[in-house]
Parts: structure tokens; C-alpha cells; sequence
């Protein structure tokens, strides 16, 4: 199941107490290309005095970029009518047949083509950016528009994460048309003493005020000239800047910023780059156009984007320089553009639209995953490998042996293993950015919140234990609680590296040549919100002695696709990443 176009009623958020948020947890995981986070062997500990940035957006489906009627994904367009790409006004164009100004989808977010004040999807991205270690948001006003209704649907989706005691990233805003008038508007709704309720915990400060981006000059003797810092808005096809704050680079290697103090500050990396700005993406995209840098361009070749453009080799080409910096901030671009204006050129090619940021799978550089052309998650597992490798991660925690597996109501003595996110089995009613037909996206599948998980090893026994926020539901289904486990920690076998998994609470299952089959039953408990599963380790394949394995627990999986665990019901931990545990000798 993806989305169903009905309406029901949102359920409510429930408001939890602060927790332990674990955040020194290090996930472990491996892409769809086959790929594997880093680990502390690999990056180092974790270093201080390194922040990650990354440009988010809110504009789809705000009046300001209303969204074509009836044809409104660009990748499916040039599949099924090419023919518009050579007629402006081809009725296929769907609202962007009459002419300029409606805006289209490069591709389909795995969240369907959301608006912008989606809560629901707010707190998806949340959990996944917390997870990836990104410290801020960088929210595009640089156009002038602040999204006032939009960022408060975003910072209620923060709060959550915060409530929680969970590390959300912070907000700053990157402003640059009219960037007084915008600052002003951005100050007087969010910082100003006047608001009611500014949500400070939400700012991300530099230099002991609230961070922000535009054009200084433009601040003079406003009211709230003193009360940030300022970062220069830095355009890739102008003079570079001092305190400039670069959100694309159209050379390579980038440039590297300094700050007023002669330091060097900042780098940014982006998924695919413009610098034909004559052509814009939609020029290399649709008509051949050569001058700009698709995902797979890389030592000065546009590469083979059939085969190349799943690895992202362009970001990671300048992930590799930005790497060897030494930089406090790397300012990465972007997380969930998605969309762009259809306008008409001026010269003899009047009848080819100009789509200027955003255009296909290649010419495109959002990192958020996505069902179009084979990119899934990969873009976004890529950037959690090279956060690690800029900022360190933690090590994987030691599970020592015990002599008994405590019973179930005796585990409130045992560590957390990992706390994951409340509330995001909340359910989904929203409008899409999609105007006509207009479709309402609905979302119900979440069930048991996963609340923590701990484990605990004897010399013959595993025992995982998972709690949720409320009572287990009673049903139990294939896709109830289901306990997966990499025991050889081998991506290449079983499903997706998982060689076994346990469903309806007792049930081991093997994956024999792609397939599920039943094994054995296990000894199993459960109590209220409380779910233990003892499981021999000599059933998995597993010495007495020490030895490493990678799990997670997943409730209410609609379909089988490691996709499903960003979309549907609880994953713990989220999406495609795992929990590792090393198991000592006794």
C-alpha cells in the first residue's frame, strides 16, 4: 500500500515525557548499491566543532508555485509525451499549457508530492535528518516568500523531536531577494519579543546569536540588525564574499569561505550543479544541452548517467574536497526541492520550456529518497556515510554475557539499547501539492510506537526485548513486531542482508534463495507494551563465544520493500538502518 485517496481523521500526536535519547547510538546499515556505513574503525571518534547544514524547502504547493493541473511530474511526462518538450503550449503540458508559471515535479518524494505544511511528513524528515547527524535546516526564502504557515507546520514537527529530548536540527534562514524586507518579515514572525511563542530552542546560533542568511547592507538600521548574525547570501556567478555562505558551486574544486576573522568557515556540496545557466537543468535534461553537472558527472566527465547516476559521484567528488578542509560547517544542497517553474525563452527557441533548478532523475539534487528511477534511499545513506566521515561517530556498544536471560517484568534493570521516536505512528490526512484532480494523502498504518529496545546474551541465548508507548495490539499478523537479524553481517545473503526474522512473536523464519520458511518456535513473553524473544543463538548460526550481529524491530510492514520502513507503520531503527551489537567473550 502506498497512499489512499479518502478522508479520514488525523489521530492524535500523544505528548510523552523527555527521555534518554541515546544519541551517542551508532547505526550501522548498507544501501540498495550495496554500500555500508562507516564505523568508528573506519572515521574516528566522534570531533568536535563540526556542523552539518542542509537547504530544505517548503514551497510545494503554495500558491506562490501552484502546481500544474493534471500533469504534474516531469519524469513521467517524458516518458509518455515527449512531444510537449518541443510545443509550449502542448495540452499535455496540463496547466502549463497555457503558459508560464506552473510548477512541475522532477520526481515522486517517497512521500507522494506532499505541500509543504505536511506535519506528517515534517516529522518523517525530522527523524531522518536527527538520524543522519545534520544540525540545521537551511530554509530557501531566498525569493522573498518566508512561508510563515509552512514553518510552523515544520517547527511543531522539531517540538516533537525536542519534547522527546531528541537532537532536532535547528532553523536558519537563507534569504537573498529583497533580504532586508525578507529578514525583517522572518524576525518580526519568529524572534521578534513580540511573538508569543518563538520557539527558541528551534534557533541554531553562531557567535552567540541566532543565526541567519541575506545581505547585510540591506539590514542597516533595522531593528534586528544586532540581533543575529549575519551570513552573506553567495551566488556561485559572483564575487566571492567575505562571511559569504555559498548554497551551490559551479566550479570545481569549490571554494572554500572565510569568516571576518580570516578563517576559513565553510564548503558546500550539491547533488548536481547548473552552471550553463543559459540551459539551466531542463536544457541538458530535455533538449542536450551540455555545459551543466548531472549525479553522475565527475573528473570533468558527465559520466553515464544510465549506469552512473544511482552512486551520486558528483557530491561525493566534492565530499572528497571537503573533506580534506578542515572546515567548522559543510552546507549541503538540498534535501526536498522537488519542484520548478515552467517559463518560456526569449529567443528562437520559443517553443522549449526553461526549467532553471530542477528537471529529471540526473539533472536534479535532492537527497530526500524518492520511488522515480531507481534512486531510493541511496542519495541519503550516502550523506549519513559522508557526515561520519566528516564529524566521527561512536562506537558500537558492548552486549556482555550474562547467566540468565531476565524474565519480562524484570528488564527495567537492563540498559537501554536504543530510544527510538514516539509519536510517528501518527496518522496521515493531508492535502496533497496537487491541485486538479486534487488528492488527499492518508496514511493509517501506524500501530505498536515502538518506544526502546534493549538485549541481553547469555552463552546459548539472545534475548531481544522491544516496548512500546501502548499496550501490543492483539492481532497478530506476519507483519506484527517482527524481529529482523543480520547474523553474519553480510549484506549479499538472505533478504537484504536479513538471514532471519521472527513474526507473530515466536515464529523463526530463515530466507532460503530469496524466500521466507518457517524454522522453529521460540520461547517467547508478552506483557501489556512488552515483547521478549529468546532466541538460541546456535538457530541463527551463532558461536558461543563473541561474535557482532545487526537487528531491528518493524510493526506493520505493508509490503516487501526496505522503502516501506520510511512510509509505513514503525521501523525501529528508521528506514534502512540497523542497530549493531558486539557480544564479548565470557
Amino acid at each position: 500500500m502506498r497512499f489512499k485517496y479518502v478522508n479520514i481523521l488525523y489521530s492524535a500526536i500523544l505528548l510523552f515525557g523527555v527521555q534518554q535519547s541515546l544519541q551517542g547510538q551508532s547505526f550501522s546499515g548498507t544501501d540498495d548499491l550495496g554500500r555500508k556505513l562507516p564505523l568508528q574503525d573506519a572515521v574516528g571518534a566522534k570531533k568536535e566543532g563540526k556542523q552539518v547544514g542542509i537547504f530544505y524547502f517548503l514551497w510545494q504547493g503554495d500558491s506562490g508555485s501552484p502546481t500544474s493541473e493534471t500533469h504534474w511530474d516531469l519524469t513521467k511526462l517524458y516518458q509518455d509525451h515527449p512531444e510537449v518538450y518541443h510545443d509550449f503550449h502542448h495540452k499535455n503540458w496540463g496547466g502549463g499549457s497555457a503558459g508560464a508559471g506552473r510548477y512541475y515535479f522532477w520526481g515522486e518524494p517517497i512521500y507522494g508530492y506532499y505541500r509543504g505544511d505536511d506535519q506528517w511528513v515534517h516529522l518523517k524528515n525530522m527523524q531522518l535528518l536527527a538520524d543522519a547527524d545534520v544540525d540545521f535546516l537551511v530554509i530557501d526564502a531566498t525569493n522573498r516568500l518566508t512561508y510563515t504557515k509552512q514553518v510552523k507546520s515544520l517547527l511543531g514537527a522539531m517540538k516533537t523531536l525536542m519534547d522527546q529530548g531528541k537532537k532536532a536540527p535547528k532553523i536558519v534562514f537563507y534569504t537573498n531577494t529583497k533580504s532586508g524586507d525578507a529578514m525583517q518579515e522572518i524576525y518580526d514572525t519568529f524572534y521578534s519579543p513580540a511573538v508569543s511563542d518563538p520557539q527558541k530552542d528551534s534557533w541554531y546560533f553562531l557567535d552567540g546569536k541566532p543565526l541567519i542568511i541575506g545581505l547585510s547592507k540591506e539590514a542597516k538600521g533595522r531593528d534586528y540588525e544586532s540581533f543575529f548574525t549575519i551570513r552573506e547570501s553567495q551566488w556561485p556567478n559572483e564575487p566571492e564574499k567575505v562571511d559569504g555562505w555559498p548554497w551551490i558551486e559551479f566550479q570545481r574544486p569549490q571554494k572554500v569561505y572565510k569568516n571576518n576573522r580570516g578563517e576559513k568557515e565553510i564548503v558546500n556540496v550539491s547533488a548536481s550543479q547548473h552552471p550553463n545557466l543559459d540551459a539551466s537543468m531542463g536544457g541538458s535534461a530535455f533538449y542536450g544541452k551540455s555545459g551543466n553537472w548531472g549525479r553522475s558527472y565527475r573528473n570533468n566527465s558527465a559520466g553515464n548517467p544510465d549506469k552512473d547516476i544511482f552512486y551520486g559521484y558528483n557530491i561525493q567528488e566534492q565530499w572528497d574536497f571537503a573533506l580534506k578542509q578542515d572546515v567548522p560547517f559543510v552546507f549541503i544542497t538540498g534535501w526536498n526541492e522537488w519542484i520548478a517553474g515552467k517559463w518560456q525563452r526569449t529567443d528562437e527557441h520559443k517553443d522549449q520550456a526553461h526549467f532553471v533548478d530542477q528537471a529529471s532523475p540526473e539533472y536534479s539534487r535532492d537527497i530526500e529518497p524518492t520511488w522515480t528511477s531507481g534512486l531510493k534511499d541511496n542519495y541519503y545513506m550516502q550523506m549519513i556515510s559522508n557526515i561520519r566521515r566528516y564529524k566521527g561517530t561512536d562506537e558500537v556498544p558492548v552486549i556482555e554475557k550474562t547467566k540468565e536471560i531476565p524474565a519480562i517484568h524484570s528488564w527495567n534493570k537492563v540498559k537501554d539499547l536504543y530510544v527510538d521516536y514516539v509519536g510517528d505512528v501518527l496518522h496521515r490526512n493531508h492535502p496533497g501539492a496537487q491541485t486538479e484532480p486534487k488528492v488527499q494523502y492518508v496514511n493509517e498504518s501506524g500501530r505498536n510506537d515502538i518506544k526502546n529496545i534493549k538485549v541481553s546474551a547469555t552463552d546459548r541465548v539472545l534475548g531481544f526485548y522491544v516496548e512500546t508507548v501502548n499496550p501490543l495490539s492483539t492481532t497478530k499478523t506476519d507483519n506484527w513486531m517482527t524481529l529482523w537479524l543480520n547474523s553474519d553481517n553480510n549484506n549479499k545473503t538472505g533478504w537484504h542482508g536479513y538471514d532471519y526474522r521472527v513474526i507473530r512473536g515466536n515464529q523463526l523464519q530463515k530466507c532460503v534463495d530469496g524466500f521466507w520458511e518457517d524454522d522453529k518456535l521460540l520461547e517467547f513473553e508478552e506483557k501489556g507494551n512488552a515483547l521478549l524473544i529468546k532466541v538460541p543463538v546456535s538457530d541463527i548460526g551463532m558461536s558461543k563465544e563473541g561474535y557482532s550481529m545487526e537487528f531491528k524491530w518493524s510493526d506493520n510492514m505493508m509490503k516487501d520493500d526496505p522503502l516501506d520502513w520510511y512510509v509505513n507503520g514503525d521501523a525501529a531503527p528508521g528506514g534502512r538502518l540497523n542497530l549493531l551489537i558486539q557480544v564479548q567473550k565470557r
